[in-house]
């Protein structure tokens, strides 16, 4: 295990050194790094450290722990959480979305039964989930011709841990390699415009999106509850404890026969007695159980 540590970058980490930074990361996002990935505050905070003129990560821990810059916890967070997205991830949460969902989402609003819809984006990074949801709703009332009902009708709540993916999401502008990355020529005629070398989102998608800063590892009581909640490819960098705490959390946040999109990963395990496993073309989703008194 030791071996772990013997690095020979002049700013490698201790073991020590690693113990302490992996229990400041835990303790402020919930993210848990393994000790064979203690390489990953070398290479990111290496930056950071620079900054402020020091080459060791003990003397770092001991001017984070000073207070001499109040905003270190959230670069540090900033620096160590993994934002990799892309638009329409998968495919199939929007073929589901298509297919299932939303027929049934704009029957409720049309009858009545409910007066809005509410959709949660967790850990959006920069934005791609929230604003594929926004498309995919807009896209499927024009194609559609429904009448009585546009997006106007739909909240979507976007979150992150860190603002710096946050900053770039609000803005909605993308550039050349961000915007090939997943998304159709059909998406990107009807809902960009290119400016020099970026793409601008159209601001009717980009509006309809509320960003926040939010910790998964914080009370969700104050967002209300959802009909559909997304948080996919996160809950792998949370411990098992945490895990079961943030699913138990989203269930206290989903309507009656709300909707779970997790990755395309089994975590069954922890689902199996509030959610009901739903299959669609090889792909899972959940909707949570009703409480039986």
């Amino acid at each position: 295990m030791n071996n772990i540590f013997i690095r020979l970058p002049y700013n490698s980490i201790g073991q020590k050194e690693f113990k302490l930074f992996k229990a400041l990361l835990a303790k402020n996002s919930g993210i848990d790094i393994p000790a064979e990935k203690a390489y990953l505050f070398e290479t990111r905070l290496a930056k950071m450290m620079a900054d402020v003129g020091l080459d060791s990560f003990a003397e770092f821990y001991k001017y984070i722990q000073s207070g001499a810059d109040p905003l270190a916890v959230q670069k540090i967070i900033n620096a160590m959480t993994t934002n990799e997205t892309l638009w329409f991830r998968d495919a199939a949460p929007w073929k589901i979305m298509e297919d299932i969902l939303l027929p049934k989402l704009i029957g409720a609003l049309l009858s009545g039964r409910k007066s809005r819809i509410r959709i949660w984006c967790a850990a959006v990074s920069t934005g791609q989930e929230a604003y594929s949801t926004a498309m995919c709703i807009d896209d499927y009332l024009t194609k559609n011709a429904v009448s009585g009902v546009t997006l106007s009708d739909f909240d979507i709540v976007a979150t992150d841990i860190s603002t710096r993916v946050l900053d770039i999401a609000k803005k909605g502008r993308y550039d050349a390699i961000s915007i090939q990355r997943g998304l159709s020529d059909y998406y990107r005629v009807k809902y960009f415009t290119k400016n020099g070398s970026a793409w601008h989102l159209d601001p009717s998608i980009r509006d309809t999106v509320k960003f926040s800063a939010f910790n998964l590892d914080n009370d969700f009581n104050h967002f209300g509850t959802f009909d559909i909640i997304f948080c996919r490819y996160v809950l792998i960098y949370f411990s098992q404890a945490l895990k079961k705490e943030i699913i138990s959390n989203i269930y206290g946040s989903l309507a009656d026969d709300g909707i779970l999109f997790l990755g395309n990963y089994t975590l069954y395990d922890l689902l199996e007695d509030n959610y009901k496993l739903n299959m669609y073309k090889d792909f899972s989703y959940y909707t949570k159980k009703a409480v039986i008194l």
